[in-house]
């Protein structure tokens, strides 16, 4: 095709060459006519054919010129073959050429100007179409490479439109006619009921479908996919929906991958920190068992008198069972710490976490010499959330203000506040009295691997945010004018609570 045109270009400019040539030699024959030969006839009237040759080479302005000087020929041929006087007939055949050369001049332009138009909307039909095909072309290499179908529809019976990658994605062949029953078909069974729904808000005319959902292929493997539509302008007759179906397959295994990944490394960081809290294990242990001793030996001597003491035994059996109750707590808060399992979110009463973390953490706070103020809102907030997960993420948040405070001379100082964030979420806020967070550090407090410990590791405040967050919540830093540091974060309160609020 590219070497078409030189070639159509030549032969054009060889065409207007012979063109030119011929119209020359025309007009000088009719000039030394017109001129040299006592003819009574109009032979000037031949110059429109010179007209006509100069404008089939295309040249506007060359066929203007032509067409002026073929008059001026015209009136210097008639000067020149008759004499002073000038006959009628003579005048009326002048008259004739010249109204022949201004009528073919003026015809011929119109029509070159209405060639030009029709050239140039084929021209720009043409490149409309090239970029047409230009952009059908790079939208389909968009959709394979981001793996995102579109798909149109005409609701309530009309007909469905699906883009090749559309079919890749579920895996039909052209031939198949789209519809929604195909949907269903290749919809995994448990989504079937997202699917029907989704469809149903669209015949009924939502504004806008979002709807995600798996595939079962025929191959036996398992698809996630993201639909988006919106409301195309409404018709009298119909309702059309534009939308795009994207494959999320591997987005999605790369979040439950990561969500693995987050849930090994939490619970290494538990086994961890049992290992720091192994002092403070042995304490909360140790103060049960030897309240039980301290009450069995009295319960003992209560019974060895003359005469029994029921009463005073009973108390201190009451007490021993008070006391082995507790030990029991303590000992399966801290199996379920370690214990490895799947997150398992239940409703739960967001102050007596508090307070369980606190306890677990009692003796190294008392090591570190830390007073904990602990204000609590009325009524408690009740969050939907793992047990085990926000123990851990309060641990860790409390242990880091106490070690906040292992340089600071004056008062040591931890403020533990649970309360409303808004109507759909509880705030806990952690602060110390430490020497805040530096504007530097600021920035990548959460970030993996980040740390200002020299034996500390980066990942306890990254392993919050990722606990937070997989629970719809979010945490942040903060350091306020009166100095310290304030960890908080927030989590969604049960739904019956937000109602009742």
């Amino acid at each position: 095709m590219t070497s078409d045109r030189p070639r159509a270009s030549r032969t054009a400019r060889r065409d207007a060459r012979v063109a030119w040539t011929l119209a020359a030699v025309i007009a000088l024959v009719v000039f030394l006519i017109d001129a040299l030969t006592p003819l009574d006839i109009a032979i000037a009237v031949l110059y429109v054919v010179v007209v006509l040759l100069v404008a089939s080479t295309g040249n506007r302005p060359a066929t203007i010129a032509t067409a002026w000087g073929c008059v001026f020929l015209t009136l210097a041929g008639f000067v020149l073959s008759h004499d002073e006087l000038y006959s009628n007939g003579a005048l009326a055949r002048c008259a004739v050429s010249l109204l022949a050369i201004a009528t073919t001049s003026v015809l011929t332009l119109r029509n070159m100007a209405a060639t030009a138009s029709l050239h140039r909307e084929v021209e720009e039909r043409k490149q409309a179409e090239q970029a047409l095909e230009r952009s059908e072309a790079f939208l389909l290499d968009a959709q394979r490479l981001s793996r995102t179908g579109s798909i149109a529809t005409r609701l309530p019976e009309g007909p469905m439109w699906w883009s090749d990658e559309a079919y890749r994605i579920f895996d039909y062949t052209p031939d198949v006619v789209p519809s929604i029953e195909a949907i269903l078909a290749r919809t995994h069974p448990d989504d079937r009921a997202v699917v029907r729904g989704a469809h149903e808000r669209a015949v009924g005319g939502a504004p806008q479908i979002d709807v995600e959902h798996r595939l079962a292929m025929p191959d036996g493997g398992l698809k996630y996919v993201h639909y988006v539509a919106h409301l195309a302008a409404p018709r009298a007759d119909c309702i059309e929906y534009v939308g795009a179906l994207m494959d999320v397959t591997e987005t999605k295994l790369a979040q439950e991958a990561l969500a693995r990944s987050t849930a090994e490394l939490a619970h290494v960081t538990r086994i961890t920190m049992l290992g720091e809290l192994a002092a403070s294990i042995a304490h909360e242990v140790t103060q049960p068992i030897a309240a039980i001793v301290t009450c069995g030996d009295a319960a003992l001597r209560w019974l060895n008198r003359p005469v029994p003491d029921m009463a005073e035994a009973k108390q201190s059996i009451t007490q021993m069972i008070r006391d082995a109750k507790r030990a029991s707590e303590v000992i399966l808060r801290i199996r379920s710490m370690a214990k490895k399992r799947d997150r398992l979110p239940v409703t739960l009463d967001l102050n007596e976490i508090v307070e369980e973390s606190v306890q677990l953490v009692r003796r190294e706070l008392d090591e570190h010499r830390v007073d904990v103020r602990i204000d609590l809102a009325v009524p408690t907030p009740a969050v939907v959330c793992d047990r085990v997960q926000l123990q851990q993420v309060l641990i860790n948040l409390i242990m880091n203000a106490a070690q906040a405070l292992a340089d600071t001379r004056g008062a040591r100082r931890v403020r533990i506040e649970t309360r409303r964030f808004d109507d759909q979420h509880a705030q806990v806020v952690v602060q110390d009295s430490g020497a805040g967070i530096s504007e530097e550090n600021a920035s990548r407090l959460f970030n993996a691997f980040f740390t200002t410990k020299a034996e500390g590791t980066g990942m306890g405040l990254s392993i919050c945010r990722s606990i937070v967050e997989a629970h719809g919540g979010r945490i942040w830093a903060e350091s306020p004018e009166e100095g310290g540091a304030v960890l908080q974060f927030i989590l969604p309160v049960e739904e019956g609570r937000r109602h009742e609020q």
